[in-house]
């Protein structure tokens, strides 16, 4: 376990910093950009994420579940430079396809956010972006986490320094992101081919590609349907609500995805080894000793970044955007959905009922469209912050009734659950504590109190976790 939680942290370290930069630079974006302006990059990003997800169709998922099926390092080298070559094939041609098409689609409905500049640049970096997917998920699959975490930090520094530069020191204003994410990738497009050039061989093969596909293919539905779900809410808001309106629900969306790079990096970690340890005599108890831990973990950050949520946007934000912190019990509960979402996804797929996850996805897709096109004009972005609660735990619900793994239980993760809503939403929306010295002592208080809780919920003696984090 010392060994997963090693690979674990240096993970959460690579993914840390890259999901950290909108957090590290809401002060900038706050005070040099306006609500309108922050909007404008939600919704731009929102598109990019289905883009992008178009670009990969989920073949990254194949490569990493078939690298271990064999031991031949000349096969592992063919995979890895067989997938990079098939990528970059689609992601040239559904990148023309979007720079072609999406000024007319802009046009014909009426979209707030104009394609020149800011759809054109989104493009562009997407483009680039693409490339980095191989070269990452051979550092995974060869456990390489230093490597790992050092590519995504290098490029999320200079990423974030050119941001700063360009809004701050040079006035460019809300083109300083787009230009600032753009200039950032460009020296890194050269850096994955030779990552590449060096740890894979370069080739076509046309079966493997139909492995690949049918493989990948049950997945790709519900890899487009976790962004519908996770990115719909925006994209609808902007039918209903002002780009103003997105912007303060994408700061308070911001600060609850912080837990998800906990959870990401522990994703990144522990997914190579379900499929190692899958089938094999002491899968079942790795599974529980993991799955306890990972989750107090979860349920853990989700208070404490609830509670303190208040504290975060009065020190960070300006004041047009200060209202957004109640929406952060609600989004939180959809994000802790994320992080059940790692084991019970991780064993569906180790059990290859890919159709499985794909259903899962789609149905909470489906219900959170649903949701949102119904109601969010009688409640706005609350309504888009229910939805994403409801959609993720509904999906869980269908991964956990799907598993095959004996020991599965969600007693212990439901009641942590429930004591999250009662703590917080009470604090929240009954108490309404106001921003105090006292009310920080008293968020203090609650913290230690639900983290005793979880430990006796979770079964975790404190001499385990002891150890856990001197090993650590």
């Amino acid at each position: 376990m010392s060994k997963l939680f090693k690979q674990s942290l240096l993970y959460a370290i690579g993914e840390i910093i890259p999901k950290l930069v909108s957090f590290f630079l809401l002060p900038v974006y706050t005070h040099y950009l306006s609500k309108t302006d922050y909007g404008i990059i939600s919704y731009t990003n929102s598109f990019v994420m289905f883009l992008f997800v178009l670009c990969v169709l989920s073949l990254n998922t194949y490569v990493l579940r078939f690298y271990f099926e064999k031991e031949d390092e000349t096969y592992r080298k063919r995979l890895l430079g067989n997938f990079y070559i098939i990528i970059t094939g689609i992601n040239l041609l559904l990148s023309l396809l979007a720079y072609l098409l999406m000024p007319i689609i802009i046009e014909k409905y009426n979209i707030q956010v104009p394609w020149n500049p800011y759809f054109k640049l989104a493009v562009v970096s997407n483009f680039l972006e693409v490339f980095s997917v191989i070269p990452l998920v051979l550092y995974r699959v060869k456990q390489q986490a230093k490597w790992f975490t050092f590519l995504s930090l290098s490029r999320t520094l200079l990423q974030m320094l050119l941001i700063f530069l360009l809004i701050v020191v040079f006035k460019w204003g809300i083109l300083g992101h787009f230009y600032g994410r753009l200039f950032s990738l460009i020296p890194f497009f050269f850096v994955y081919w030779a990552i590449i050039l060096r740890n894979a061989t370069l080739n076509f093969n046309f079966a493997e590609l139909k492995k690949g596909l049918v493989f990948a293919t049950p997945l790709l539905p519900g890899a487009l349907a976790y962004l519908a779900l996770s990115l719909s809410d925006r994209i609808i808001l902007e039918r209903f609500v002002p780009l103003s309106q997105i912007g303060i629900y994408s700061l308070a969306y911001t600060l609850a995805l912080t837990l998800n790079i906990v959870i990401q990096g522990f994703y990144k970690a522990v997914e190579p080894e379900i499929f190692q340890q899958y089938g094999k005599v002491g899968f079942n108890t790795f599974i529980k000793k993991t799955q306890s831990t990972f989750f107090l973990i979860v349920y853990m950050g989700a208070m404490f970044i609830t509670l303190f949520s208040q504290e975060v946007f009065k020190i960070m934000a300006s004041k047009e955007f200060y209202e957004g912190y109640l929406l952060v019990p609600i989004l939180m509960i959809g994000v802790i959905m994320t992080g059940q979402n790692v084991i019970f996804g991780g064993i569906i797929i180790a059990e290859k009922k890919t159709k499985v996850e794909g259903i899962a996805t789609i149905t909470g897709a489906i219900i959170s469209l649903v949701f949102n096109l119904s109601l969010m004009k009688y409640g706005g972005v609350y309504i888009a912050a229910i939805s994403s609660a409801v959609s993720f735990a509904v999906m869980n619900t269908i991964l956990y009734n799907k598993m095959s793994y004996t020991e599965k239980s969600l007693k212990a993760p439901l009641l942590a659950l429930f004591l999250f809503i009662v703590i917080s939403f009470g604090l929240f929306y009954i108490v309404n504590i106001s921003f105090s010295l006292f009310a920080l002592l008293i968020k203090f208080l609650l913290l230690l109190l639900y983290f005793i809780l979880l430990l006796k919920v979770f079964k975790i003696p404190m001499r385990d976790l002891l150890t856990i984090i001197r090993r650590k």
